[in-house]
This record gives C-alpha cells, sequence and structure tokens, in this order.
C-alpha cells in the first residue's frame, strides 16, 4: 500500500508537470537546475541568502502538514505507516536544501531544518481553529484573508527573525524578513477563485485589476507597516532601506496580480513562474514585463467577463 501511494504522487507530480507542455524526463534536470541557482543565489548573497532559502523549505514543510491532508492519510494508513510517509516526504522537499547548506557550510541551519522534518511529522497546519485567526484585512479582496490563515506560523517567525535581527543590531535580518513576507503575500494569488465569484463583481476587467491591485497594495502594507515603525525606532539613520524594500515589494502586487489573470481561469503555470523566478534575480526587469502581463489580463478577462 505504501508503494502505491508513492507511485501516486510520484504519477500526480509528472502529470502536473506535462500540463505545463513539458516532457516529464525534464522534471529531475530542472529540479537540479533548481537547486544550483539556489546555491549560486546563495554564493552571490550570503549573509542573508541562506535565511530565504531556509525559510522557502519551512513553507513546503508547512504546506505538506496541512490539517485535512494529514487527517486522509491518517484515516487511510496505519500510524507507523503514516509516521514513515511523513517522515519521508518532508525529507525528500528538503534534501536539495539540506545539501545546498551543507556545501554553503552551514551547519547550524542544517541542523534546524532537519530537526523540523521530524517535528513537522507530529504537528499539523491549517487546523479548524486556524480558519478562525482574526486578520487585519478586510473580507474582499480573499487572498490575503486565505493566504494569512494558511501562512500564519511563517509570518510569526519572519516577525520573529525580524525582532532578533533588531534586537541584535542587525537590520539585514530584518529587511530580509520584510522582503520575504512580500514573497509570501505574492503567493497568495496563486489560486484562481471560481468564475462565479468574478461574475458577480460589477466591474469592468481593468477597473476590477486595478481594484485587486489597491487592496493588495494597502494589505501588504498593512502586514509590513509594523517592521517598518521598528526599524525607524531602531535604526532611524536608514530610513530608507525599509522604505526600499517595501517598494520593492508593492512592485510584486501588480506583476503577481497580471500573472494570475493572464493566466486565468488556470492556475499559474511553470512557464510564468519562470518569469518570476527571472524578474527576482534582475529585480529592474519587473518594470518592462508588468506592462505585457497587464494587458494580457485584460484581454483574457474580456473573453469571459
Amino acid at each position: 500500500m505504501l508503494n502505491n501511494y508513492f507511485k501516486l504522487q510520484y504519477r500526480i507530480i509528472s502529470r502536473s508537470f506535462e500540463e505545463f507542455g513539458f516532457n516529464k524526463y525534464l522534471l529531475a534536470p530542472v529540479i537540479l537546475a533548481f537547486y544550483i541557482s539556489l546555491f549560486y543565489f546563495i554564493s552571490l548573497s550570503p549573509s542573508w541568502g541562506v535565511y530565504l532559502v531556509s525559510l522557502l523549505n519551512f513553507q513546503w514543510l508547512f504546506a505538506l502538514s496541512e490539517f485535512n491532508r494529514n487527517e486522509f492519510l491518517r484515516n487511510t494508513f496505519e500510524t507507523k505507516d503514516f509516521h514513515f510517509i511523513r517522515l519521508l516526504e518532508n525529507f525528500t522537499v528538503s534534501l536539495g536544501t539540506l545539501i545546498v547548506l551543507t556545501i554553503s557550510g552551514n551547519y547550524l541551519l542544517v541542523g534546524i531544518l532537519l530537526a523540523l522534518c521530524v517535528l513537522f511529522v507530529f504537528i499539523s497546519t491549517n487546523s479548524f481553529w486556524s480558519n478562525r485567526i482574526p486578520t487585519p484585512f478586510t473580507r474582499k479582496p480573499f487572498e490575503f484573508i486565505v493566504g494569512f490563515r494558511s501562512t500564519w506560523l511563517l509570518i510569526v517567525l519572519l516577525y520573529s527573525i525580524a525582532l532578533i535581527g533588531l534586537v541584535y543590531n542587525n537590520q539585514n535580518l530584518a529587511l530580509v524578513s520584510m522582503f520575504v513576507l512580500c514573497l509570501c503575500s505574492a503567493f497568495y494569488y496563486q489560486e484562481p477563485e471560481p468564475y462565479m465569484i468574478f461574475w458577480n463583481q460589477n466591474r469592468k476587467p481593468i477597473e476590477f485589476i486595478w481594484y485587486k491591485i489597491k487592496r493588495g497594495i494597502i494589505q501588504l502594507t498593512i502586514l509590513l507597516i509594523p517592521l517598518v515603525i521598528l526599524q525607524i525606532l531602531f535604526f532611524l539613520s536608514e530610513l530608507y532601506k525599509p522604505i526600499l524594500v517595501w517598494g520593492l515589494g508593492i512592485l510584486l502586487i501588480p506583476f503577481t496580480i497580471s500573472l494570475k489573470y493572464a493566466a486565468y481561469p488556470e492556475k499559474v503555470g511553470i512557464s510564468e513562474g519562470i518569469i518570476l523566478a527571472l524578474c527576482l534575480a534582475f529585480y529592474p526587469l519587473i518594470l518592462a514585463i508588468i506592462p505585457y502581463y497587464y494587458f494580457k489580463a485584460i484581454a483574457n478577462l474580456k473573453k469571459i467577463s
């Protein structure tokens, strides 16, 4: 039964990869290229790159521990088999990061990540009570509320890291936490809403896109403003740094919203994900790409409105 489960997971991943127009045999080379890119990224930014990569892996572990998913596995398999599946899954998604961190000499983070792989076997996230977590966001649009409740533990961790950075006079650590919050918020727009939600709103495509962008910027600002205020208190002479990170985060909002509705009603594909990765590697590229996907999104929404 365990063998069938892992075969099924492999088929699901392979089919998802093929749905984006890629041959399944390219999956392994793509994963290898991804981790080589991460190692190169860490080499370029050794002071904070390792934390960004580790937090990305933390989010994967967080997602695999989703409450409903764990409940299904618990009800399907015996306890020892359930623990084995979850442990193997956690180590599989963390293996590349563990190798990258080991090669780069970050042994403390390797130990922490190994401990998290074991810890997340025994805890579940996004349970019923997490759906009742109050948020500082209004009900519409839905992305930030759903995203906040599904990543609340990561947000708490990022705020904790930022506070540690401020207390120990390491502003870079606080700035990295701010930017990861921006990235986290950008991924809130991955899930497309049903047609009915789009049809029930009475805005034209241009008005709809701008409404989403405006609300996204406001909600991202709400998420970041406590960290900005704290950095003003601790590093008043370097106020421009958190404001710069906030500005870079704001650019991600129209970019990811345009990507989402350019692909709507489908999810954002691998090709768009590659574009996002390129933009993160060379950030000014976002300014050139936003108009293309913005007009593409409007044209796409006009077809279905």
